[in-house]
């Protein structure tokens, strides 16, 4: 993402990266016997697989094309549902996809995919392969949400909203949101948030330029 920011604007922008989570991989795979076809909702996933050393012999689906070109990276044969959760249930069920299926996934999830899918007759288990723990922001980041210049903050998860706390910070803070589920996690207080029209580091971006084209800040504050 810093690197889609730092092409496109350039000089226009600082980036301050603060994550508010550290992923740690917890690679061990349950029994995959029996397993069709295999379900990823990130690269995490991926990673933590790959790390298992897990058979790259399967069709896997993904909740979108970062995560899908990871598998491929990988070696498996993905098939990305391009959006979010609702869309990547929707695509299994359209393709009629080949059961039992494995969703591996983080310690905290959204969209209970394991059980929507396998509510409708197509099995789904699911095995958490890798944790999300909180951390706080950094002192920088802190800084720039203390100060008095306009700070655009692109926020990527459900859990990251709801990690930045509640109340009202002193900068004027513009959220983008990758999507509507992530906007609608937000509890800080903040002078405004977008919401991307597509949930990719594209079209935060897009977002964020159009930002940098209308300045609503100078509108609001003059």
């Amino acid at each position: 993402m810093a690197g889609l920011l730092a092409a496109r604007f350039g000089e226009r922008i600082s980036i301050c990266i603060s994550p508010l989570m550290e992923i740690r991989l917890d690679p061990r795979l349950p029994d995959l016997d029996g397993i069709k076809t295999l379900i990823f909702t990130s690269a995490n996933g991926v990673a933590a697989y790959v790390g298992a050393k897990g058979p790259n012999s399967f069709v896997c689906y993904t909740v979108g094309d970062a995560t899908a070109q990871a598998a491929r990276d990988a070696g498996l044969r993905a098939i990305s549902a391009g959006g979010d959760a609702e869309a990547l249930i929707a695509r299994i069920l359209a393709d009629d996809a080949l059961g039992p299926m494995l969703h591996l996934r983080g310690a905290h999830a959204r969209g209970d995919i394991a059980e929507k899918l396998s509510a409708v007759g197509c099995p789904v288990s699911q095995t958490i392969v890798y944790t999300q723990n909180a951390i706080p922001l950094s002192d920088d980041a802190k800084d720039l949400l203390d100060g008095d210049a306009p700070v655009i903050l692109p926020v990527f998860s459900p859990r990251s909203a709801v990690l930045l706390g509640t109340g009202r910070v002193q900068a004027p803070v513009y959220v983008v949101a990758m999507s509507s589920a992530i906007a609608g996690a937000l509890r800080l207080e903040v002078a405004h948030c977008a919401i991307a029209t597509h949930p990719d580091f594209e079209n935060v971006t897009a977002e964020i330029g159009l930002l940098l084209e209308t300045m609503p800040w100078q509108h609001k504050f003059n």
